[in-house]
């Protein structure tokens, strides 16, 4: 079992209930070192919507409700209502009601810490039955154990080509190229129309995509990547949803 520590409203005999924010999380910090049971919950400093989203994101892609913005000038204030602390939640609407079977077609080089692991991002797709075709549909970047991101390098062993496959239709350029073969289990939150994809694009119109999306299991021993979730069901699962 894990505690995690959030906030510190009193110590050594103190309130510090009227203590700014940014004071109370230093002091949170010089406090609770972390351990095998007790823990500080993970805060960022953000000044732009960009780096929120993306934290937004993450958040939702690990099955996390959405986060808690709060202002760094803050005091603690128990059950007030106001913009000092504010949730953003995922949408109301929730996951898919199924999961989808995609392919691997790719992935990215991780940065950070997660250059070390080797793969930091995958890029995924559906098969296109009518035009024999696999293509995109989300990236995935979270989610996955250090494990998993590891293992990435030695399934897609014998597979990673230096071009993009004859069957694989894509917009984005992945730092590796991968022949569609290994079949992928992954829930999303939601199915959106994309720019940036191509599965169900059809010339100038935006294609289909995976919102929020996150990897459940590998399927390539007892799936071919011809018996994943088709363009045509994804499409269907769109016009559903909300219904």
């Amino acid at each position: 079992m894990k505690a995690f520590v959030f906030d510190i409203l009193y110590k050594d005999g103190v309130s510090l209930l009227d203590t700014p924010l940014a004071e109370r999380l230093k002091i949170l910090e010089e406090t609770i070192h972390p351990d095998d049971i007790l823990m500080r919950t993970a805060s960022h400093t953000v000044s732009d919507a960009h780096t929120l989203t993306l934290l937004f994101d993450e958040a939702i892609s690990k099955g996390l409700e959405g986060l808690v913005v709060k202002k760094q000038e803050s005091r603690y204030e128990a059950g007030a209502r106001n913009f000092n602390w504010v949730k953003l939640k995922r949408h109301s609407a929730g996951a898919l009601n199924d999961t989808i079977d995609c392919v691997l077609l790719g992935y990215l080089f991780g940065r950070g810490k997660r250059a070390a692991l080797g793969a930091g991002s995958l890029l995924v797709g559906l098969y296109d039955p009518e035009r024999d075709q696999f293509v995109t549909v989300t990236k995935i970047g979270t989610g996955l154990s250090d494990e998993q991101w590891r293992s990435i390098r030695e399934r897609t062993k014998g597979l990673e080509v230096d071009h993009r496959p004859a069957r694989v239709s894509s917009l984005i350029e992945p730092s590796v190229w991968v022949e569609p073969q290994l079949v992928l289990e992954v829930l999303a939150d939601e199915i959106t129309r994309s720019p940036t994809h191509t599965a169900g694009k059809v010339g100038g119109e935006p294609g289909y995509a995976l919102r929020f999306p996150r990897l459940v299991s590998f399927r390539e021993r007892d799936k071919k990547p011809e018996d994943a979730t088709t363009v045509q069901e994804l499409i269907e699962l769109y016009n559903s949803q909300g219904k």
